[in-house]
């Protein structure tokens, strides 16, 4: 099997992650300290609501829908503008109406774009350990490459959110209006456009994730810390190969949404009143997001792997030394 076969490059960048994981474990540490600064001020605001009300008891053996529906009602601050989420929810919400949100969603965006910014800067540590011949699991070389490749990775990583931007406006927001033209007499036609117009985003957005990735594997690769040159670089290497970077991407995106599904399908409720299965299925929660934070890195370790590979094959052989 050649090198940089597709389950090669699969599996060498899940080994590949699996040695940094003094840094994945890091990572996942930050991660629960995000969902704890957005969850806490909710659960708080819950439990003021609720503690003195029947409709708590209800609420805790899981959350019944129509117990919800009638908080939600009676509390339109609860989450934030009820308008506005309704909105979001139907796909309807602009995108400059999106920093207008309030509430604790409001807060979870917030989460999401800090998320965003630190999961940029500690890919810079990774693309630095992924690209060392060695102490790839040293923390302190980790941070060094953090400090090194951070803010060029994070330019890297604003640059791919404006072209999954580019690619939701021209592929689900442009033709929205189409889809919903009255010219069109029968629903399986708008439902026929309306996955279209996702599956047109859906490739775009694994094109754009293939090129950051590739971008900061030559990031890592290269004698230099310029963005620019990083992107043009992993740009060209996508290009000259398309078909198999988007299978790489979508065999690492499945490969990080297969715990998600197992856990849906499998996971537990929690009806309150058993510490052990509460605190059983707040590590199950946590070894999924691991598995996914090592996926997704071991997508850039695979990409790593996968262009330095290319790099080396493609230099001239040495002279063959006569005696």
């Amino acid at each position: 099997m050649k090198g940089s076969a597709l389950p090669f490059l699969w599996a060498r960048g899940l080994v590949a992650a699996a040695t940094t994981w003094k840094a994945l474990l890091l990572a996942l540490l930050l991660n629960a300290s995000l969902a704890l600064v957005v969850t806490a001020p909710l659960a708080s605001r819950l439990h003021d609501l609720l503690d003195d009300r029947p409709a708590a008891e209800g609420l805790a053996k899981g959350w019944d829908l129509v117990l919800g529906a009638h908080l939600l009602r009676s509390e339109p601050g609860l989450l934030g503008d009820r308008a506005r989420l309704e909105r979001l929810e139907q796909g309807v919400l602009p995108l400059a109406e999106l920093p207008r949100l309030s509430g604790p969603l409001a807060g979870l965006l917030a989460a999401g774009l800090l998320h965003a910014v630190l999961s940029s800067l500690l890919a810079g540590g990774f693309a630095g350990r992924f690209a060392a011949e060695r102490d790839r699991g040293s923390l302190a070389a980790f941070f060094t490459d953090v400090v090194r490749l951070g803010l060029p990775s994070l330019v890297i990583g604003v640059l791919g959110l404006a072209g999954v931007l580019g690619a939701f406006a021209l592929f689900v927001e442009l033709p929205r209006e189409a889809t919903l033209s009255p010219d069109l007499r029968w629903d399986w036609e708008r439902t026929l456009l309306s996955l279209l117009r996702l599956i047109a985003f859906l490739f775009a957005t694994s094109a754009v994730r293939a090129v950051v990735a590739q971008s900061r594997a030559a990031l890592g690769l290269a004698r230099t810390a310029n963005p620019f040159l990083a992107l043009a670089s992993g740009l060209g290497f996508v290009l000259g190969r398309p078909v198999r970077a988007l299978l790489l991407e979508i065999a690492f995106g499945f490969t990080a949404l297969f715990p998600l599904v197992l856990w849906l399908l499998f996971a537990p409720s929690w009806s309150g009143g058993d510490p052990r299965l509460l605190a059983l299925l707040v590590a199950g929660q946590q070894a999924v997001v691991l598995f996914r934070l090592l996926s997704r890195t071991a997508h850039l370790g695979a990409a790593t792997a996968w262009m330095k590979g290319a790099r080396e094959a493609g230099r001239p052989a040495p002279a063959k030394i006569e005696s």
